[in-house]
């Protein structure tokens, strides 16, 4: 990892936005557009980078591992689970973090990266985004939902012109594999590609840093860069951030080199951190109810059966013919006569009942029918 950086004052960089996807949107937004820029360390009185206790640089608003050695970087990509945030008690009006995969940035003032926003206010109102910067022109929010335990696989590809001497094409892709919603876009910009790193951040509105909200833990497993594991190491790649309003996040050892958590802590001291897992949340049951209007009827009558569901993709009926995965028939029961419908989704079945009673044509005398 470089250990000096030139903080971004003004540079021009190229950031032209070519459409080959999507049009992104940019109706998911936060009260302010906010910034995520190129790292900026924290140094000591005798002008030293500070350093942590396993050799981790120090920085005001990056935390996580970034990689320089491989330079040039043509690719990175990492996979992520949202947080669910809280308010830390900061007293600024809303809190944030960004949990992001970038190249460029660790020690020059280009930086292209994509991720998701975790933004909550004082009151306790959390909002997530998904979003995309080509550093120093403005964030672009896209119009996706996420939300957290989502699971987020991120990349960025160069595809043309792939030098820095050049402007790079990249393809930017992101997929909620929870959601099941997948978006990519191709971009030009002239990248550094000298660093790719793995970041959870403070974003930046026009008054400055803002609070990192507690997010308590955020893991990415897995990330690559050039196509391959990074073999990450906390001596040679690890980020610690402490922002002025006292909240810290400290970086976990990695493991197998491509798996690392960043978590959340008070100043002065940072929340011993080890690397966490998570899985893919189970895909959501079907469920589905049928009924039955009116339930009572005389021999040959009508009644209407009526059913929904949700997460399934098809149902049968039971007696009946169910089209499609909610809708209603019309039956003409002459016998009581229960009926159902059974969908099924996410490789499991559900099945509902309705009965409807035929009204016998006798006339019952004394205490026989």
């Amino acid at each position: 990892m470089k250990s000096s950086f030139a903080h971004y004052l003004g540079a021009t960089a190229l950031a032209a936005v070519v459409m080959s996807g999507p049009t992104a949107a940019q109706t998911a937004a936060p009260p302010e557009r906010l910034t995520h820029r190129p790292i900026e360390l924290l140094r000591n009185a005798d002008g030293s980078i500070k350093r942590g206790l396993r050799n981790e640089i120090q920085t005001g608003y990056w935390s996580g591992l970034a990689v320089t050695a491989a330079a040039p970087y043509t690719s990175a990509s990492g996979t992520f689970q949202v947080p669910s945030v809280s308010y830390s008690g900061s007293g600024h009006s809303y809190e944030d973090s960004a949990l992001w995969v970038g190249i460029g940035g660790d020690g020059d003032s280009t930086l292209i990266q994509l991720g998701t926003e975790q933004l909550i206010t004082s009151s306790g109102a959390a909002s997530y985004y998904v979003w995309y910067e080509l550093y120093p022109a403005a964030t672009v929010y896209l119009g996706h939902a996420v939300k957290p335990g989502d699971i987020i696989a991120a990349s960025l590809q160069c595809t043309a012109a792939c030098s820095p001497s050049s402007v790079q094409t990249w393809q930017l892709t992101m997929t909620d594999e929870t959601a099941g919603w997948s978006w990519t876009q191709s971009v030009q910009y002239q990248s550094s590609m000298a660093s790719a790193e793995w970041i959870t951040e403070a974003p930046w509105d026009s008054s400055g840093e803002l609070p990192l909200d507690d997010f308590v833990q955020a893991t990415f497993d897995p990330v690559s860069a050039n196509g391959a594991n990074p073999n990450l190491t906390l001596a040679a790649n690890g980020i610690q951030m402490a922002d002025p309003y006292g909240e810290t996040s400290n970086p976990s050892a990695p493991v197998g080199g491509d798996v690392f958590s960043t978590c959340w802590g008070l100043a002065p001291s940072y929340t011993p951190c080890t690397a966490g897992s998570f899985k893919t949340p189970p895909p959501p049951p079907p469920a589905v109810s049928l009924s039955a209007y009116p339930t009572k009827v005389s021999a040959g009558q009508p009644s209407t059966l009526t059913w929904s569901s949700t997460n399934v993709s098809f149902c049968t009926g039971g007696g009946f013919t169910a089209a499609g995965t909610s809708g209603s028939a019309v039956v003409y029961p002459i016998a009581t006569t229960s009926y159902s419908v059974t969908c099924t989704g996410n490789g499991a079945s559900v099945t509902a009942m309705a009965t409807v009673t035929v009204s016998s044509s006798k006339t019952c005398q004394k205490k026989h029918c």
